[in-house]
């Protein structure tokens, strides 16, 4: 039968970020290519591993030999962003999706995530699936990445099935929330669930962030700005927990994820990089949003932002009825009060 279609589907970039995870990154590649959205292309940057991991993932790209897959090998170990940055300049598609090499995408990862981006109402930056946890052999540990955290999703819109699914044969009764720019706080789960718009993530992965990991929180924070996000509530990964992850380094107890102590360490260095990408791009994003757009993001963030009261870039953001002038008062009385003065 003839196709009348006057579209096509779109490509997905997809980027394998892997060091010195040789005993892994072959499930990783094999889960890219189970997937049943089948246009897609896909680069595996090796960051410069030690353990033979680029020989490795040569000799199986050509046992495989299908032309969509291609290893690109770093000389030196730049971090999770310069491996991010290279994956992206290797790419050109519209839509790029990222895989850490220790993760696991189940087959209707890219299907599910390109139905909720092209049929959702509302277009947005980036979408976010949960995640199975998994041990180092594949063994459930819990079959959700995140709690649910209901004043976070009181936030969001439901998108109604019927408008989730549109045209591609992907079915689910899995509610998928579309959070806009003006939602704060994390609410994705880790790299391995997300696909961004290549227009949103052009200008956050050029941007100089001066930390080398927690790039899917820079990346998800920053690029949520433009145009939000669609949480996706179906696990269509798994997040393998093996003692090394960046974020999750510790033995699961239930409950919420603990941040491994190097992770944690770097959470005021990871914040410092959003305030400087948000005041550095402040005039577009007010250009998107309208003029108080960015003072209500800092606003929101009075908290974890402490030089609020002290950055001359804030200055054109404080006329006196700002929600970020007002939210800068309440900062400094605060810490009065905690000082104990009046």
């Amino acid at each position: 039968m003839e196709d009348k279609s006057p579209f096509t589907l779109p490509r997905v970039s997809v980027v394998i970020t892997s060091h010195n995870y040789r005993a892994y990154v072959e499930d990783a590649i094999r889960s890219v290519l189970a997937q049943t959205y089948r246009n897609w292309d896909c680069v595996i940057v090796d960051d410069a591993s030690a353990d033979g991991s680029a020989d490795h993932i040569r000799a199986l790209l050509e046992k495989i030999g299908d032309p969509r897959l291609r290893l690109l090998a770093r000389p030196q170990n730049g971090g999770q962003l310069a491996a991010f940055r290279d994956g992206f300049a290797a790419s050109d598609a519209h839509f790029v999706a990222f895989l850490d090499s220790d993760d696991i995408w189940l087959p209707d990862f890219l299907l599910a995530h390109l139905s909720a981006h092209l049929y959702a109402t509302q277009p947005a930056s980036l979408s976010s699936s949960d995640l199975f946890l998994v041990d180092r052999e594949r063994a459930l540990l819990a079959s959700s990445f995140a709690l649910p955290r209901r004043e976070a999703h009181a936030r969001g819109t439901m998108i109604p099935p019927h408008i989730q699914h549109g045209g591609l044969a992907y079915r689910s009764d899995f509610p998928v929330t579309y959070f806009g720019p003006d939602s704060y706080g994390w609410i994705w789960a880790p790299t391995s669930s997300m696909v961004f718009r290549r227009g949103a993530l052009e200008p956050v992965l050029a941007f100089p962030f001066k930390v080398s990991i927690g790039t899917d929180y820079l990346t998800a924070t920053c690029a949520h700005l433009a145009a939000g996000s669609l949480i996706l509530s179906e696990c269509l990964g798994l997040y393998r927990l093996h003692g090394a992850n960046a974020s999750g380094g510790l033995a699961y107890a239930g409950g919420r994820m603990q941040l491994s102590p190097a992770y944690a360490s770097l959470d005021a260095a990871m914040g410092a990089d959003v305030l400087d990408y948000v005041l550095a791009n402040a005039e577009r994003l007010g250009a998107i949003h309208g003029r108080d757009f960015v003072s209500g993001f800092l606003s929101s963030h009075v908290r974890r932002f402490g030089d609020l009261a002290s950055d001359p870039r804030l200055a054109p953001l404080l006329d006196r009825k700002s929600r970020l002038r007002q939210a800068r008062k309440r900062f400094v009385r605060t810490l009065r009060r905690l000082a104990g003065g009046s």
